[in-house]
């Protein structure tokens, strides 16, 4: 029997499941770090242990086809890929599969890093916590700039919010295509879409990448992130109608009522 999910607010209501807190990061935060050790225990957690594991997931468990990597793994450059957020694990997994050989970052919420033990370990897998305050704003848009120069591929889920298994594309603003940019980096889309499968009620996925759509650095800067993030939400707009089956049906509820799955 098909899910029903009730929602109110496209922008803000979240259905992953993961209720942790989302304390403050501490001051001192480093973003990059660059010592021998700590880039050894990081290859050895993110190239030994985590791309195995990412691999056996995105297969076994989502049944992950891509379609159109091959531009995106080719890329020479340090690039941005923009991805609809409708897995829980899948999301963390799913672009270092997607971007492989290139090392990947994924910009994540405060709540990733919400102990100490998280705070040591999700940086060194990717993750790039989103800045408190100024001082680590510009920590964290510095850092950005070394990975672009390093060749990295950082990742950002627009829409902020996980909606499991959703098959449409929910409206997000251009504030992340500020990095791209403002760094004249090349940007990627990935959509998630959901397919029928023979033997399961769990649908498979298939990630349709399109790209590299370059900034305009001739546009004000304000023009310059709102144009990218207008060909990445056409083009996921366009490639979000090859899902052809709904697992969770999301319904829109006004602000009287929501049950959640």
């Amino acid at each position: 029997m098909k899910k029903v999910v009730y929602y109110s607010d496209e922008l803000n209501d979240d259905f992953s499941g993961v209720n942790l807190k989302s304390p403050p990061l501490p001051e001192n935060f480093r973003y990059d770090r660059r010592g021998v050790f700590y880039r050894a225990a990081s290859f050895f957690l993110y190239r030994i242990i985590a791309t195995p594991v990412a691999f056996l997931v995105c297969k076994l468990h989502y049944g992950i086809k891509y379609v159109g990597r091959k531009a995106l793994s080719k890329c020479k450059e340090g690039c941005f890929l923009y991805i609809n957020h409708t897995m829980v694990a899948g999301d963390a997994f799913n672009p270092s599969v997607a971007a492989f050989p290139k090392n990947t970052r994924i910009i994540v919420g405060k709540e990733a890093v919400s102990n100490k033990p998280l705070r040591a370990v999700v940086p060194m897998l990717g993750g790039v916590p989103v800045p408190c305050g100024v001082k680590q704003t510009c920590a964290f848009r510095k850092a950005l700039g070394n990975f672009i120069k390093r060749k990295n591929c950082i990742t950002v889920y627009p829409e902020a919010h996980i909606w499991k298994y959703y098959t449409g594309i929910r409206p997000f603003k251009d504030v992340s295509f500020r990095y791209p940019a403002e760094l004249a980096a090349p940007v990627f889309s990935a959509t998630v879409t959901y397919k029928k499968r023979k033997f399961f009620a769990r649908p498979r996925a298939v990630v349709y990448i399109d790209g590299p759509f370059y900034p305009d650095m001739k546009l004000p800067l304000k023009e310059r992130r709102a144009a990218l993030r207008n060909e990445v939400y056409l083009a996921m707009l366009a490639r979000a109608k090859n899902s052809d089956c709904e697992y969770i049906s999301y319904v829109y509820s006004g602000e009287e009522e929501r049950i959640t799955a």
